[in-house]
Parts: C-alpha cells; sequence; structure tokens
C-alpha cells in the first residue's frame, strides 16, 4: 500500500544520500538526478514556508511548543495524499521519535514505514563540524546535549521548525525501540561497504521491486565522486552557508580516528558506549 516512507536519522548519518540513491532507482532514467531536484518525490514537515502555505499560519507567532502539534497533522495530510496519489512519498526527518502531551505520534496517526540510519557518533562529530562550521568540541557537546535541537530561528525565510535531537543515544533508542512504526535501521557504515546489497535490502523493506540491473545503475549515480562533481559544478541547496566545507565532503568510514583526539573519543565512547557496542561501533 503507498504512503509516507520516513527518512530518519540524527544529522550527518547518511540520510541525503539515501534519498539520492531512491531518486536515482525511481527517476528510471540513464542519468544521474540532479542533486537540487531531490525533492521532487518528497513533502516536507519542518520547512517554516511550506508549513505555512498549507497551514494559513503565521508560524512566526508560535512558541516552539506551538508549534509541535502542526507536525502530526502535517503527516496525516502528507499520508491522504499519498493515498490518493498511490504513490510512496518519502519525509526526511532529523527529530528524535516521540509522542506529543496528548499521546499522538510525531509522525502522525496513518499508518506509515520508517528507515533509520545510524552512524559511528564518532564520525558524527567530525561531519557535524565541517557541515555547520563549529569546532569539533562543539560538535562534541550537541552529541552529549539532550536539549539538542534542529531549527527553531523563526523569522528568515529559510528557517525551520524546531526539531528536537536529544542526545545521540537517546535519539537512536528513540526510534528503533519505539513500536508506532514499522522500523528498518541501516548502517551507514554498511552502505559504504556494500552499497547494492544493503540498498536491496532497503527496497526490499519498503516493496519496491528493482532489477539488480536497475540497483546498481542507481549507485553508480548517487556514487560519492559523481554527487562531489555535481556539488562543485552547481552547488548544494543543503550544504549549509555558514559552512566552507562541501555537503559531499568526505564520507568516510573511520575518519574520527584521524580527526579527533583520544580525549575527544574518550567523551563519546564515555556518554554513549552503550549504544555504540550494540551497533557495532565499540
Amino acid at each position: 500500500m503507498a504512503g509516507v516512507v520516513w527518512l530518519a536519522s540524527y544529522p550527518k548519518s547518511g540520510n541525503t544520500w539515501v534519498r539520492l540513491l531512491l531518486a536515482n532507482l525511481l527517476s528510471g532514467k540513464n542519468q544521474a538526478v540532479d542533486i537540487n531536484r531531490i525533492a521532487v518525490n518528497a513533502r516536507n514537515i519542518v520547512n517554516r514556508l511550506h508549513v505555512e502555505e498549507l497551514t494559513l499560519i503565521d508560524t512566526n507567532l508560535l512558541s516552539k511548543e506551538e508549534t509541535y502539534p502542526l507536525r502530526p497533522l502535517l503527516a496525516d495530510f502528507i499520508a491522504e495524499q499519498a493515498a490518493a496519489e498511490n504513490n510512496d512519498v518519502f519525509v526526511k526527518l532529523h527529530d528524535a521519535y516521540r509522542r506529543l502531551h496528548d499521546g499522538t505520534p510525531l509522525t502522525g496517526k496513518a499508518a506509515a514505514r520508517a528507515l533509520y540510519f545510524v552512524r559511528d557518533p564518532r564520525d558524527v562529530a567530525v561531519s557535524l563540524s565541517f557541515h555547520c562550521g563549529f569546532s569539533i568540541d562543539t560538535a562534541i557537546e550537541r552529541l552529549l546535549s539532550a536539549d539538542t535541537r534542529m531549527g527553531g530561528k523563526l523569522g528568515t525565510e529559510r528557517a525551520q521548525l524546531p526539531q528536537p535531537l536529544l542526545d545521540w543515544s537517546s535519539h537512536v533508542r528513540s526510534w528503533t525501540r519505539q513500536y508506532d512504526v514499522p522500523v528498518h535501521v541501516c548502517r551507514y557504515e554498511d552502505l559504504r561497504a556494500d552499497t547494492a546489497t544493503v540498498f536491496s535490502r532497503i527496497l526490499d523493506f519498503l516493496q519496491i521491486e528493482a532489477s539488480q540491473e536497475a540497483v546498481e545503475k542507481a549507485v553508480g549515480f548517487a556514487d560519492f565522486t559523481e554527487l562531489q562533481q555535481q556539488e562543485a559544478e552547481k552547488g548544494f541547496c543543503e550544504r549549509q552557508a555558514i559552512s566552507t566545507a562541501p555537503f559531499f565532503r568526505s564520507g568516510r568510514v573511520g575518519e574520527w580516528a584521524d580527526a579527533l583526539t583520544a580525549e575527544q573519543a574518550a567523551a563519546i565512547a564515555a556518554a554513549h558506549g552503550e549504544v555504540m557496542a550494540e551497533f557495532g561501533y565499540l
């Protein structure tokens, strides 16, 4: 049955890459999809302008707590659209999974599926530092803080609604231990090691039929070299303006070993060792 597919992750964990894999597979074209057009078969429930177009509410007049009930309402609306179009709709989320004060799930009441992407938090810290243009120590503080969130800077055209992340372990647990939405967990490292095989498992979960040839073509079109070349030629709309680094900067597994001090790596392991061990990172 067509419906909403939530693409959920802590930031810098492979979410955008999988969106590009899916876009290249579903396009059916013999050329790579433009990296700046991956939202063609997608919806957005955090972009302030998009939310205001759908709700006719000036979100600048709301507190962050008052914006939260809009999210499941938009999710249900998107689910109705997906059913009417008889087509899967992919929605990217960085929120930690939660229920609102009245018990309503963040993702709405409609049936849904979710892909959750997890990545070694030590590599996340490195990637987040480059992406956001702040120090690795600041990135680590965000990974360790229960108060971390994205968005919330209302009053600007590109602002997003507030998205509570919590700390890294709590984010991972919130999605992988909830029972509201069927979820398929994918490690970034496995996707990098054998992209075609792991992507095929994702498609099986989504009940999307694709030949091995189609899978391998999508993988080739979403290869990091291809993505880096596209970004170098025309930029990427999701790159942070405050960062001097490209969005598709490295993607390397284990970069933390060269980029973090022993003390920085130890701080992450001390805070998140239990969940890291659960997913094979320790």
